[in-house]
């Protein structure tokens, strides 16, 4: 049945301006718009309208229940969360600043939208609110941030029997090798244009280690920018790869002989425009606050775990020698780090890559978290232990401590964390919690194998 508006007694989008966009859109040959939102789960889900309506829509949003939040991986439901109910409505209205082209050929635009309770005001489970709220405070202690993501995806043709257990990759070539350049040159050209057609700026585009699997880099952008980005990146290789009969994997783990598949997030700090991690007296020229920010995220990490790597079968790729950076250290340039740190140079500034993090992350809580427990460490500074050369795994576990081995140990670990917990409120940090918890039970009776094969495809599921 029709979508029908709640009662909304003010309106917190000018009429005008919304009036004024539809018109440009229309204008650019665009007729609807994709809303989306990503669930605790890491999933994005969507609600698409004409774009006549979006004066309407910006105003008073399209329905969506609370439910959303409680389905898992696969897309059904686990009855133990408390989310799992029938009742209730939230409000998904689109951020039209964030609007951009989708897929102009099909006369889609997308938006990323924030869920309001029907009073109006932003519901406190929504993950890009959460995202909002944390950089705004960011902002507010003098601090700023620009972010940045690396996609890496597989493309493959599963089939039943087919090679590597179901899985079998569609562009052959070595690792990094120019000879999976040629292979995939159309699909990389496909993926290029339909990334600047949907005003998506990148930096790297090009093969990766595995068999199929290819890297992308993003532009630094503001936080939350960094975030939609992700998101509408994400959409966009998955339509192309569609038009060429391939599945694209963003799974941490496609099958068990390939390396898996990161999410990395790049992050650089300034406190009053003063950068913090360039132009110190410290190591790599590390500024104090900047070994102060450093020290804090390395305490939380296995904390932000859950939250950065949200499978259970990203554990299964957080494994030493699979250069998945499995290991609570930081390092100069090395990518066995789970924190490592990028010089500043050739006109960059210095900043950290979370090399921990995979695509099953919901950006925005991934996000969000990053910056509270950044502000946090530098309110409260800690003491940075030296940097780590050379590979974790060869050195003493006192030196060298795992992160969390598995997807109940991590939950653990967000769980007692005082910090987090202030930075993300009780509810919130439940309810994301109760979505990992469901994560532990679907997972706990299957082998590797099987678990690998349940999400092979993410997000799609059942091949």
């Amino acid at each position: 049945m029709p979508d029908l508006p709640p009662p909304i007694a003010s309106r917190d989008v000018a009429d005008d301006e919304a009036a004024l966009q539809m018109a440009e859109l229309l204008e650019r040959g665009l007729r609807r718009l994709a809303i989306t939102f990503v669930n605790h789960a890491g999933s994005v889900l969507v609600k698409g309208v004409p774009l006549e309506r979006l004066v309407l829509v910006a105003n008073q949003g399209v329905g969506f229940s609370p439910v959303a939040d409680a389905f898992g991986a696969t897309g059904l439901i686990d009855p133990q969360q408390s989310l799992a109910r029938p009742d209730g409505d939230l409000r998904l209205k689109p951020d039209l600043t964030a609007l951009r082209p989708l897929d102009p050929a099909s006369g889609w635009a997308w938006a990323p939208g924030v869920r309001h309770d029907r009073s109006g005001g932003i519901n406190a489970l929504d993950q890009r609110g959460f995202c909002a709220r944390q950089q705004a405070s960011f902002a507010a202690a003098g601090l700023s941030a620009l972010a940045g993501f690396e996609i890496e995806w597989m493309v493959g043709l599963p089939q039943p029997g087919g090679e590597a257990g179901g899985w079998t990759p569609a562009v052959m070539g070595g690792p990094y090798g120019a000879d999976r350049l040629v292979q995939g040159l159309d699909y990389l050209t496909a993926v290029a244009e339909a990334l600047d057609a949907a005003e998506l700026p990148w930096l790297q585009l090009h093969p990766e280690y595995g068999a199929g699997q290819f890297e992308l880099s993003l532009a630094a952008a503001t936080p939350l920018e960094a975030a939609d980005r992700l998101v509408a990146a994400r959409l966009v290789i998955q339509q192309v790869s569609r038009r060429f009969g391939w599945i694209s994997s963003f799974a941490p783990v496609v099958t068990s002989d390939l390396v898996g598949n990161g999410g990395h997030l790049h992050l650089s700090v300034a406190d009053q425009g003063v950068p913090l991690l360039g132009g110190g007296p410290g190591t790599a020229g590390l500024t104090a606050r900047g070994e102060a920010l450093l020290a804090g995220l390395l305490e939380q990490l296995p904390a932000l775990m859950p939250l950065a790597c949200g499978l259970a079968v990203s554990y299964v790729r957080l494994a030493p020698g699979r250069w998945a950076a499995p290991f609570q250290v930081w390092g100069v340039e090395n990518r066995e780090a789970a924190l490592r740190l990028v010089p500043a140079g050739g006109g960059e500034p210095g900043h950290l890559e979370l090399k921990v993090a995979d695509l099953s992350a919901n950006p925005y809580l991934l996000m969000g978290a990053v910056l509270g427990v950044a502000q946090d460490a530098l309110r409260h500074p800690r003491v940075l232990r030296p940097p780590l050369s050379g590979d974790p795994a060869s050195v003493p576990p006192a030196e060298a401590p795992r992160l969390p081995k598995s997807l109940s140990e991590a939950l653990l670990a967000l769980e007692a964390s005082q910090v987090l917990r202030e930075v993300m409120g009780e509810v919130l940090l439940r309810t994301v919690a109760e979505s990992r918890q469901a994560e532990v039970r679907r997972s706990e009776a299957l082998s590797d194998e099987d678990l690998i094969a349940s999400t092979r495809a993410w997000p799609l599921t059942g091949l």
